[in-house]
């Protein structure tokens, strides 16, 4: 049994519940909002994403977030335009729209954001808020991969393994594969071992098997530690 991708909704639902920010030393709550008053991009962003989260002292506001993270976007911030998805993709502060989601993270992801990049990638693997388009879903995870983005990684292995959005690969499968290993993806680090084991796209290879599976085991990978078990 490979690793699969998780739904983009669910992925996105968890991730709008973790915003959580870095404590700042400097500047204060208070000159926060005074740049963010004065129109500074980057402050009216971190006031929006406070609100968001709750965090800093600040009360969570979904209304103020949305008026910040909107100030900041019509001011160039291209965070403000992949947090503006989220909260259309999640209904937070706004009603929920898929479509608009798409929208807004489609903005993010034309400016490199790479993570805007792996959800309008996988929004067009799954017909998310826009028709299902797998050469498109293709083309846009690979940017993020390209970026260094482990989600992308694995979802890249995943695509030229089945051949989904592109030709069936399996050594450009183990290449990504391997990429989002060494990131730290059990999912990664689990399908990695079964090719190694199984000798897909590559020489059967035990101890290479071993330790991939070993990885993923070691992160709580139920399954790589099944398959282990029957190595012994």
């Amino acid at each position: 049994m490979r690793k699969r991708m998780f739904p983009i909704t669910l992925i996105i639902s968890l991730s709008i519940g973790l915003i959580s920010f870095q404590t700042y030393a400097e500047p204060t709550l208070s000159d926060i909002k005074q740049m963010a008053a004065q129109g500074k991009s980057t402050a009216q962003y971190h006031l929006g994403m406070m609100y968001l989260s709750g965090e800093q002292g600040v009360t969570k506001d979904t209304t103020q977030a949305l008026k910040w993270l909107t100030l900041a976007d019509q001011n160039g911030s291209v965070g403000a335009k992949y947090s503006l998805g989220l909260m259309y993709m999640t209904g937070t502060g706004v009603s929920q729209n898929q479509s608009t989601a798409f929208e807004w993270f489609s903005k993010a992801a034309k400016f490199g954001h790479a993570q805007a990049q792996y959800t309008v990638g996988r929004m067009y693997s799954e017909g998310v808020g826009v028709e299902k388009n797998m050469p498109q879903a293709f083309e846009w995870i690979q940017k993020a991969a390209l970026q260094g983005y482990p989600p992308a990684e694995f979802s890249l292995g995943l695509m030229y393994n089945d051949g989904r959005g592109v030709a069936q690969n399996k050594q450009q499968a183990i290449k990504w594969y391997t990429q989002a290993a060494e990131h730290q993806q059990s999912n990664a680090q689990y399908n990695l071992g079964i090719m190694y084991l199984n000798g897909e796209g590559t020489s059967k290879n035990p101890p290479l098997a071993k330790k991939w599976l070993q990885r993923a085991a070691n992160a709580g990978d139920q399954d790589a530690k099944d398959v282990l078990k029957g190595l012994k």
